[in-house]
Parts: C-alpha cells; sequence; structure tokens
C-alpha cells in the first residue's frame, strides 16, 4: 500500500461479495447469478462478473437486445480501434502521452490544462513547453513539493489512465507533510520516492483546477470532468455523446474511489443534465441531486457548453486517423479546457443513460463513423 494506491484498491472488485449482497437485497439468488454471468462471459461480448453488477444485467429489461448492442469491456478496445483510420496517420502513442498532446494542442492555440512541472528520470526527452520545470530525481520532486508556492497542486502519472496515481494535493501540513485534499497528510519525501519508483514513465503536477462556482455548487471541492466522445465521420467531427463524473465526497478527483460515485448523462444540444446514476449502485434508479442534498443537480445547464464542444471539435481535427477520442474537460470560471485525450476510452454513457452504447439513437453516428473509416484503410469490424 502507497500514498497513490487508493484509487487502484477502490477499483478491486469482489464478486461473492456482490453476489450476496444483490441475493441479500431481494435479487436473484446465487445459483442464477452463477449461470447468468458464466453465459454472459462466454458469449459474444464477452461480458466480465463486475459488468453483470454495474449495469443490473440481472434485471428482466436487460434481456438479449440490450446485451445484443452492449459494449462490454473486454471489446472496448477492438470497438474503438476498428474506427482507427491508418492511411490517414495514426498518432496513438502521442495520445497516450498527456505531456506530448498538451504541447501540440497548446501550440495549436487550445485551451489546455498546463503542466507546471514534469517528473522525467534519467534523460527521458521532455516537450518543449513554456515555463515547464523539469524534475530528473525523487530529491527534485521532494523539493519541489516543499515550495508553498508551487502548491496547491494536482499530480498525475504521464501516461496512466483511469486517474490511477492521481493526488491533489492541498498544500503543506506540519513536520516535512504535505496534506492531499481529502485531509490525508504524507510525507514529502515518501511520495516523492513512491512517484519516482512507481512512475518511470513520468508524473506530472498542474495546477489545481477549479470548477466554474456554479457547477461547484453541485459537486465539492473536488474536480468533476466532463467526457465528451467525438466521431470523425463523413459528415465531419460530430460529438456523440457527453457524460460529467461526480467524484465521491469524500475523494480528491472523479476516479474509483470509496463512496458514492454519480455520472451525469448530457443533452449534447443544450448542455443540460438530463438523467443521473450512481455507479455503485443500479438499483437505486434515476437521482435527482449530486453531492450536494439541498441543491437539485437534474436539469442543470453546464456552463460554457458551445466552447466545450467547440475545443474538443477542433482538437480532434489534430488527429485524422483516429475515428473516435474520448475528451475529458474541466469546466472553470474563465472557461472550458481540455484535460486528457483517450484514444481508446471507456465508455461511459452506458452507465449514465442505463443504455446499451449501440442502441438505435447511438448506432447511425456509428454508422456514419464506421463507413468513413472504411473509406481510409480501417472499419474491418463491425459492431
Amino acid at each position: 500500500m502507497g500514498y497513490l494506491t487508493a484509487t487502484e484498491e477502490a477499483g478491486d472488485f469482489d464478486a461473492g461479495a456482490a453476489m450476496l449482497a444483490l441475493s441479500a437485497k431481494g435479487g436473484p439468488g446465487i445459483v442464477r447469478q452463477a449461470v447468468r454471468m458464466i453465459g454472459l462471459a462466454l458469449g459474444r461480448q464477452k461480458v466480465r462478473p463486475e459488468e453483470y453488477f454495474t449495469y443490473a444485467l440481472w434485471q428482466k429489461d436487460r434481456g438479449r437486445a440490450f446485451v445484443r448492442d452492449f459494449l462490454s469491456n473486454s471489446r472496448k478496445r477492438e470497438f474503438n480501434t476498428s474506427l482507427e483510420m491508418p492511411a490517414r496517420g495514426l498518432a496513438t502513442a502521442l495520445l497516450n502521452d498527456k505531456l506530448a498532446t498538451e504541447a501540440l494542442l497548446v501550440a495549436r492555440g487550445l485551451p489546455f490544462a498546463r503542466t507546471r512541472a514534469v517528473f522525467a528520470p534519467g534523460n527521458a526527452p521532455v516537450p518543449a513547453l513554456a515555463d515547464l520545470t523539469v524534475l530528473r530525481t525523487a530529491q527534485d520532486i521532494a523539493s519541489y513539493l516543499s515550495s508553498p508556492q508551487n502548491l496547491p497542486v494536482f499530480g498525475k502519472p504521464r501516461g496512466d489512465s483511469f486517474a490511477r496515481g492521481a493526488a491533489a494535493i492541498a498544500g503543506l501540513g506540519e513536520g516535512g507533510h504535505l496534506r492531499f485534499l481529502s485531509g490525508e497528510d504524507v510525507p514529502v519525501a515518501g511520495l516523492a520516492d513512491e512517484i519516482a519508483r512507481d512512475w518511470t514513465r513520468g508524473y506530472l503536477f498542474q495546477p489545481f483546477y477549479q470548477l466554474a462556482t456554479a457547477l461547484r455548487a453541485h459537486v465539492g471541492g473536488a474536480m468533476a470532468s466532463l467526457r465528451i466522445v467525438t466521431l470523425w465521420t463523413g459528415d465531419g467531427i460530430e460529438p456523440w455523446y457527453a457524460v460529467i463524473r461526480l467524484p465521491a465526497k469524500s475523494a480528491m478527483h472523479d476516479g474509483d474511489a470509496d463512496g458514492e460515485r454519480i455520472w451525469g448523462l448530457i443533452d449534447l444540444k443544450t448542455g443540460e443534465v438530463i438523467r443521473l446514476r450512481s455507479l455503485r449502485d443500479p438499483r437505486a434508479g434515476d437521482l435527482t441531486h449530486g453531492n450536494n442534498p439541498d441543491l437539485p443537480f437534474l436539469g442543470f445547464r453546464l456552463p460554457h457548453w458551445d466552447q466545450a464542444l467547440a475545443i474538443t471539435k477542433a482538437a480532434h481535427e489534430s488527429f485524422p486517423g483516429h475515428g473516435l477520442i474520448g475528451w475529458d474537460v474541466f469546466l472553470t470560471e474563465d472557461g472550458a479546457i481540455l484535460n486528457e485525450a483517450n484514444a481508446s476510452p471507456g465508455h461511459l454513457y452506458q452507465v449514465a443513460a442505463q443504455r446499451p452504447l449501440l442502441n438505435p439513437d447511438m448506432r447511425p453516428a456509428y454508422t456514419r463513423a464506421l463507413a468513413f473509416a472504411r473509406r481510409h484503410g480501417g472499419g474491418a469490424t463491425a459492431f
């Protein structure tokens, strides 16, 4: 166990405990659950046990039609890469390098979450970015984090995903410690040593961005990122869906954490929150509130919505070989800014909408993207 392992630990799934809990709450019995999960795992969609619970696949309305149009995690990469277009040039390595993506899109004038410092051990190359501090050793990291002028700061791995290894550092504690946004105090030297040991591909330190005031009232102190997935079709770049991920109330970010995590489906035309669901408890049904029990979140219109769509479409133009990209966007008081690009995103839509990804409303845009990919060397597999 380390200082930055909470996200990975929270993502562990205990299928046996989940089966017992579902049965105790009036769901199917243990044997019936097991038979259904085995059938789903061996079927065409290769559904994992945790997805059986996340998507409430025991419910009567989750029959063959639902599973047919559902995209399991096991098939996510195959689906996403099927829309790649080799004839137009692929940039997967660049997209998987958060700092390289930042350098490219900043150079093209797009608003992007700016990296203040990067841990790049040895002689690891670093893109040319203005005012970027390069840290080569654990001692460099410790010195950087010990300086009050560099705090608060948000740290994250340069090349990982799912918010693993990420932390919001609110400021200095006492006696050579740092204080996480969660309230936990950790030793500067210990944290620096862990980063240098576990994140040899690099680690970034960025400003601790704040949500726009109206949105923050529903979320709390941690950042809730907006995921916008764009498709490249014969009609140009189209937004396909958008989901906002609220962090658990005690978490430092919107990745895996103990506690309830709420995801909201966003209407693409208006930027309005049109459905809210609990990631942890699909039996809870539709929600009306986010993290603030006194302020309804359903029906809230996200600030800077038109700008958020515009910058994701403009950014996608920089990667013509990729027919599908998932963008993480921050909605700050000063406007929308890009935070990360995902060449093979997980499709959050299915939790937020409680519908399979390729339902009749979503499939037409996918069909357009597939047809376009086939014109440029991709689209070998159709879903």
